[in-house]
């Protein structure tokens, strides 16, 4: 199973790293959205079915719900501005999920900062790191005040230039095409056999592709778009049952039966 990793309480978290790490990532998805101001290292960051290549100054975008994870080498420092933005403070500001929607109209996940103040963006961040690490009780406002004006200052350039990656990307274009349709497909059919006819590829090939540019069978991967479909729509207040129809089951019992099946899987993996 695909695992949720990172926890937002707030509307708002801005933190910075800056390390050595061997550790290996999974991949993962999150429910809030996050953004990462690439500063220095070695790293590929794998989303959806595409590896970009990050070279500094680099901002990468993940939606809500996105699978990814990075590669990093581990002989290289990595430093990183992270920040984590929950759904409902993007739904009260709407302007500042611009970005976020561009990513998904022009298929890329992260913009080159040609066309952006890089001093300027960084210095808000570093800002609203330094008044978390004070802890005084305006804390928290500088904080909200400071991401809030980064936030704007990636918008304002998606807006006027939109998002322009020029770095090294490798992806199979039929295999993003199957990921957008899956994507946007859920309550259909997607068995192998339809998917393989549709898009006019061998399905023991499309399996075996697939997975190497999603590092998930194709089955584990509609499971888990549509478990993750079913609680976002939970959570906006549509009933149980209707959540499920909506995400590509056949009724509740079948979303409990995935639900746990995966939950198993992943049980074993620990083991």
């Amino acid at each position: 199973m695909i695992k949720k990793q990172g926890y937002l309480k707030e509307e708002l978290k801005v933190f910075k790293i800056k390390d050595y790490t061997d550790k290996e990532f999974s991949f993962h998805y999150h429910d809030f959205y996050k953004i990462i101001v690439f500063v220095s290292g070695d790293v590929t960051y794998c989303i959806e079915g595409k590896n970009y290549e990050l070279n500094p100054k680099d901002i990468v975008l993940v939606s809500q719900n996105e699978i990814h994870k990075p590669i990093i080498n581990k002989c290289v420092e990595y430093d990183r501005f992270v920040m984590y933005i929950s759904g409902d403070f993007l739904k009260e500001y709407p302007v500042l999920m611009n970005c976020f929607l561009k990513a998904k109209e022009q298929r890329t996940n992260v913009m080159r900062v040609s066309n952006i103040d890089y001093s300027k963006l960084s210095e808000l961040l570093e800002k609203a790191v330094n008044k978390i690490k004070n802890d005084d009780k305006f804390g928290s406002l500088y904080l909200h005040t400071y991401a809030t004006q980064a936030l704007l200052l990636i918008n304002e350039s998606v807006e006027e230039n939109g998002l322009r990656f020029e770095g090294k990307v490798s992806y199979d274009k039929k295999m993003l095409d199957v990921c957008e349709y899956i994507n946007t497909h859920l309550k259909e059919d997607l068995s192998i056999e339809s998917l393989s006819e549709k898009f006019f590829i061998s399905k023991y090939y499309f399996m075996h592709k697939f997975k190497e540019y999603t590092g998930l069978t194709l089955h584990h991967y509609i499971l888990e778009k549509r478990l993750l479909y079913t609680k976002q729509l939970i959570e906006s207040g549509e009933k149980a049952t209707c959540a499920c129809i909506s995400a590509g089951f056949k009724d509740y019992s079948t979303y409990i039966r995935a639900r746990k099946r995966l939950n198993s899987r992943f049980m074993q993996d620990l083991e």
